[in-house]
């Protein structure tokens, strides 16, 4: 069965500097954690009128996001990630 690939668009607060959270968002941990669930990762910035605000664009599977965020939340969270403010749209091509 084929699995539909989505894409997010996600737009959240942080607490921490851009610079800061990038650093995180592109280790080597957060690729690997990326990559158990099929999601790659095509843009991530940062606001140009409000420096805690961040968009996060990813490919991935149906679901996987949700899957993702449920085993590493927590782990996000801890890196200055407001996830309470986050606003997530799912398109398909």
């Amino acid at each position: 069965m084929h699995c539909m690939s989505v894409t997010s668009v996600i737009k959240v607060k942080i607490n921490v500097p851009f610079s800061q959270w990038a650093k995180d968002f592109d280790s080597e941990l957060a690729a690997e954690r990326h990559f158990e669930f099929g999601i790659k990762p095509l843009f991530r910035g940062v606001s140009t009128t409000d420096p805690s605000e961040i968009m996060i664009i990813h490919q991935h599977p149906e679901g996987a996001a949700g899957q993702f965020m449920g085993k590493y939340g927590e782990w996000i969270a801890s890196h200055g990630v407001l996830l309470e403010t986050a606003e997530v749209s799912e398109w398909s091509a």
